[in-house]
């Protein structure tokens, strides 16, 4: 299971961390500020996936590329800091994550494959009530490779005693990191389509879903 925008909606755990660095740092909030971020965000996490840029390039140029580009007076490195520290506090689930998450487990090893830090995701998870359904975390910080890279799943594979890419199904949102990098690697694949974006014509996921509740009725 992936963890942002599957598990935890990261559209709202984002918006209730920049309210809160914002007024520590004395910027304006706004939802163009936010709306802002998001875009951008999604713009470095797909260089990430790509392998054009490293998750500590983000964090060194994120906060201040979006302060230059907006004209907003603001330490982009320090907010940036504080977003980071934010982001463990922040853990509202996905509606159904809860349900889903209990019915996997009770048939199921359950696994967290995530481009983030092990402390960062189960501290989140922990909080949101999720880790009790949680084998394992597999966080592309402490591995040292990204996910779809094929280097990131040969480590989780390595770790999971003879579990075989053939009987092991991931469910993301990202057509990129999760779906494409699992069918390259032989898994199962479930998109969980949580924003409903436009289907890509050249990666085709085994399910589509637009609700974690779809998930016992395929699983």
């Amino acid at each position: 299971m992936d963890v942002d925008d599957t598990l935890l909606d990261f559209k709202e755990c984002a918006r209730e961390n920049v309210r809160g660095c914002c007024r520590k740092n004395g910027v304006p909030y706004s939802d163009h500020l936010f709306e802002f971020f998001l875009s951008r965000n999604i713009i470095l996490w797909k260089r990430i996936e790509d392998g054009l840029l490293t998750v500590d390039e983000l964090h060194q140029t994120r906060w201040a590329g979006i302060f230059h580009d907006l004209g907003i007076e603001a330490d982009g490195p320090a907010f940036e800091l504080d977003f980071i520290a934010g982001l463990r506090d922040t853990h509202v689930p996905v509606s159904g994550a809860h349900e889903v998450m209990k019915y996997l487990h009770d048939r199921y090893k359950v696994y967290v494959v995530s481009n983030a830090s092990n402390l960062q995701q189960s501290t989140r998870l922990g909080k949101a009530g999720l880790m009790q359904y949680v084998d394992g975390v597999f966080g592309s910080l402490d591995i040292g490779f990204n996910k779809p890279s094929r280097d990131y799943f040969d480590y989780c594979f390595g770790q999971l005693n003879g579990t075989r890419p053939d009987q092991t199904v991931i469910i993301g949102d990202s057509l990129n990191a999760d779906i494409s990098g699992g069918i390259a690697y032989g898994l199962h694949t479930i998109w969980f389509n949580i924003r409903n974006v436009e289907p890509s014509d050249s990666v085709v996921p085994d399910y589509t879903i637009h609700s974690l509740s779809e998930i016992p009725a395929i699983l």
